[in-house]
C-alpha cells in the first residue's frame, strides 16, 4: 500500500492565509518542508481522502490526474477537507470529453447529505454513499471500516481503517482528539502495518480538545504497541499541522524521531507494507506515473 500525503496542515494552511505570528514568518523565510496546505491523502494513486480547497495546487505541484480516483472518501465535513463546489468541474460543460466513470463518493451522513443538497447530481458522475461506524463495507479492492473521531460534537467525523487484497492494515487519524475507551477497544480488535495521526497541537497540552499534540500521539503509538495491535517496526507518520503549535519541520522531527514516529510533509509518498518497513520516496511529479480511467 502506497500511501501519499498531497497535504498537511490544518485548516488555516501554514503559513496561515492572514497570519503574521513568528511560526509563518519563519516558515515562509525557510520553506521546503514547513510549507504546508490544506490535508488530504491518496492511497495508491487510485484512493482519495478528503478533497480540500487546495486540491487544485495539488494537483499542479504534484502532477496528478483526478481522473485516476476510484473512489473518494471524506472524513467530515470542515471546509478545510470538504469543498464540495470544486466537485461540479466534472460537469459536461467543463470536460469537453464527458466523464463516463461513476465515481463513488463515500462519508459520514452529513457529509452526503450536504454534497447531494450542494450538487446537481443529474449531470455530475458521481454516486454518493453514506457509511455507517463501526461497518466495515468494500471500496474496490480495499475493505473500508469507518471510526467515529473525536472532533465535532456537531456532526459525525470519522477517521477511516483501510485494508487492501493483501491484508496490508492502515489507520488514518485526522482529525481527531484522544479517542473514546470504546473506540480504543474496536481498534485494537485490528492488527494495524501503518498509522497516519494528525498532530495539529505540536507541543501544546490540553486547549481544544478535538485535536492531538506530540504527548498524545506517542501515547497513541505506545498504547496500540502495548495492546500488540501495531508492530514495532509498523510505519507511523503524521499529518494536520498548526502554525499554532509554532515547530518548524525539523523541530517536530526532533521531537518525534526518538519515538518511532515519522514526521508527514506535503509530498511525502511512502510504503505500508506487513512487518516490513522501507524508504520514504518522493510523490509523483508526472502524470506518467498516474494511471487515467
Amino acid at each position: 500500500m502506497q500511501v501519499t500525503l498531497l497535504g498537511t496542515s490544518s485548516a488555516e494552511g501554514w503559513p496561515g492565509l492572514f497570519c503574521r505570528c513568528a511560526a509563518c514568518y519563519k516558515a515562509r523565510a525557510l520553506g521546503g518542508k514547513n510549507l504546508r496546505t490544506r490535508s488530504s491523502a491518496l492511497i495508491d494513486n487510485t484512493l482519495k481522502i478528503d478533497f480540500p480547497p487546495d486540491t487544485h495546487h495539488h494537483i499542479l505541484r504534484f502532477g496528478l490526474d483526478l481522473r485516476c480516483m476510484s473512489a473518494l472518501l471524506f472524513t467530515h465535513a470542515h471546509d478545510d477537507h470538504f469543498s464540495p463546489a470544486e466537485l461540479q468541474y466534472m460537469d459536461p460543460y467543463f470536460v469537453p470529453v464527458p466523464i463516463s466513470e461513476i465515481l463513488p463518493v463515500y462519508g459520514p451522513p452529513g457529509v452526503i447529505e450536504r454534497l447531494g443538497a450542494a450538487l446537481d447530481l443529474s449531470r455530475l458522475p458521481l454516486s454518493l454513499h453514506a457509511l455507517t461506524p463501526w461497518k466495515t463495507v468494500s471500496i474496490g479492492e480495499y475493505r473500508v471500516t469507518p471510526v467515529l473521531a473525536q472532533h465535532d460534537p456537531s456532526q459525525v467525523c470519522f477517521n477511516y481503517i483501510l485494508q487492501n487484497a493483501e491484508g496490508v492494515t492502515l489507520l488514518y487519524a485526522s482529525d481527531t482528539g484522544w479517542y473514546e475507551e470504546a473506540t480504543w477497544r474496536f481498534l485494537e480488535t485490528f492488527t494495524f502495518d501503518g498509522i497516519v495521526a494528525e498532530c495539529s497541537k505540536g507541543p501544546i497540552e490540553g486547549g481544544y480538545m478535538a485535536h492531538l499534540c506530540i504527548p498524545e500521539v506517542i501515547r497513541m503509538r505506545q498504547r496500540l504497541l502495548a495492546a500488540g495491535c501495531f508492530a514495532p517496526d509498523g510505519r507511523m507518520v503524521t499529518t494536520h499541522f498548526s502554525h499554532l503549535g509554532g515547530l518548524m519541520h525539523d523541530e517536530l522531527e526532533a521531537a518525534l524521531a526518538p519515538h518511532g514516529i515519522e514526521t508527514g510533509y506535503d509530498g511525502l509518498s511512502f510504503p505500508v507494507e506487513r512487518g516490513r518497513k522501507r524508504a520514504a520516496v518522493p510523490a509523483p511529479h508526472t502524470r506518467a506515473s498516474h494511471q487515467t480511467v
